[in-house]
């Protein structure tokens, strides 16, 4: 099967009015990446990967700053170069998401399908970054939203409209990682997934140190970041299926 292209011009994520490709269409819907449709953004990933190729020194956070909302110890303060060792993985509606070794979160499981309170450490801000697209996959990005994304202006807006509508099935499944940046308070994780067909996307997803846990950037444009790629290629494989 020829993967369908798209040129600079067809870009959906750099609009807030788009035609795209049915195939990237599918997965976002699939993946209930609400914000991949929505002319808002989080954090600004355009301008943060223009950091990505440099190299942040590892800042071990302060007391204070790392407390944890569930008293998870802040732990190695190195991003992962290699898969993260002993992870174990938990169907979140339809997508596995990293839930062991627990030092790394969550910490917190809810009733209403909440997975909350990540160690502050790249490993904490990756895991993190897993399980919140799981859960908005899993029909819950309005939960996301209210529970999970820093507030700002940009976040009431995204609750004060429409309840999202929970997708009919999921045809993706989390492939692999890189860190575009961290620093002891801030992230940008880029994940990529694969749908069933085998086409690859990619979806950063900026994080800040809240509160004493990660939460979710809301973009303040309308480019996400989210992309099609060809493969896994400057990715850490990371998968749970």
């Amino acid at each position: 099967m020829t993967e369908p292209t798209m040129n600079e011009d067809q870009n959906p994520l750099t609009k807030p009015k788009f035609i795209i490709s049915a195939v990237v269409v599918a997965l976002i819907v699939a993946l209930g990446i609400i914000l991949a449709l929505l002319p808002r953004g989080g954090g600004n990933p355009a301008a943060e990967q223009s950091n990505s190729g440099s190299t942040i020194a590892s800042t071990q956070p302060s007391e204070a700053a790392a407390a944890s909302v569930c008293g998870l110890p802040s732990g190695d303060q190195n991003k992962p170069a290699t898969t993260p060792t002993d992870t174990k993985w938990e169907l979140v509606g339809k997508i596995a998401a990293p839930t062991a070794p627990a030092q790394f979160g969550p910490g917190k499981s809810e009733a209403n399908g909440l997975r909350s309170c990540f160690a502050h450490s790249p490993t904490g801000a990756l895991y993190a970054a897993a399980n919140m697209t799981a859960l908005s996959a899993a029909g819950k990005a309005d939960l996301v939203y209210e529970q999970l994304a820093l507030p700002s202006p940009e976040r009431d807006a995204v609750l004060k409209s429409a309840p999202t509508a929970a997708p009919s099935s999921v045809t993706a499944q989390l492939a692999g990682f890189t860190f575009r940046s961290y620093d002891a308070d801030r992230a940008v994780i880029d994940l990529a997934f694969k749908g069933a067909n085998g086409t690859f996307i990619s979806i950063p997803v900026p994080l800040q140190w809240y509160a004493g846990d990660w939460k979710f950037v809301v973009p303040a444009t309308g480019d996400t970041g989210a992309r099609q790629i060809t493969d896994l290629g400057g990715y850490i494989e990371w998968s749970g299926v």
